[in-house]
């Protein structure tokens, strides 16, 4: 999988909404950016959130949450933090969190 950045318009194609974002503020500008044009757009929608931060991750969590709280997203799961390294079971923990997400993309 490769981190996509989706220029205007493209972030309400399809009917999922994912994004790999490290603590970085471009990730707030971007949410700046499409908050307005994708407001009604993707009520309700799920999301799951794995953040990377060298130091700390508390405040990005804390944005993104702001941000999905007024968008009315659905969280599907407590947000993965990772602070410093990325090992074997990081990854595997952003595996299952991607397999949630898919998994909840799936018709009933």
């Amino acid at each position: 999988m490769r981190e996509v950045v989706p220029g205007a318009g493209e972030e309400t194609k399809g009917d999922d909404t994912l994004r790999s974002r490290s603590a970085h503020p471009a990730f707030g500008k971007f949410c700046d950016q499409i908050y307005y044009p994708v407001l009604e757009a993707t009520i309700s929608r799920p999301y799951e959130l794995y953040v990377h931060g060298n130091s700390d991750t508390t405040g990005a969590i804390r944005g993104v949450e702001t941000i999905a709280t007024g968008l009315e997203w659905k969280r599907l799961r407590e947000p993965l933090s990772v602070v410093g390294g990325v090992d074997a079971a990081v990854r595997e923990a952003c595996w299952e969190l991607g397999a949630m997400a898919a998994a909840s993309l799936m018709p009933a």
